[in-house]
């Protein structure tokens, strides 16, 4: 998500040659200011969001988040690939034990 354009979202994806998941574009700053992530630190910048990391489950719940600090400008990259993948394998468990209970319960 950002607050870019949708045209600007689209441009960067074409750049990529295309992802496989949408872009939200938050022109009107909303979900900004729904998740807390506008900046008011520093002058000028007030509706500019936090780079912010959510990493959600399949029942839309955050799971792990990281947000930009002075200390630490961009994610580590790693870590966030493991908790994504963390989330992941959290999610399949979850699915393989609920369709084993509903076979039970046949």
């Amino acid at each position: 998500m950002s607050v870019d354009s949708v045209y600007s979202h689209g441009a960067f994806a074409k750049e990529l040659g295309g992802l496989p998941f949408e872009l939200i574009a938050d022109f009107e700053r909303k979900m900004v200011d729904a998740w807390d992530v506008r900046r008011s630190d520093l002058e000028g910048y007030d509706g500019v969001p936090r780079r912010t990391i959510f990493i959600l489950d399949p029942e839309m719940r955050v799971r792990w988040t990281w947000a930009t600090s002075p200390e630490q400008r961009l994610p580590d990259t790693e870590q966030v690939l493991a908790e994504a993948t963390k989330v992941a394998e959290d999610g399949a468990a979850r699915t393989v034990a609920q369709t084993r209970a509903r076979k039970k319960k046949s």
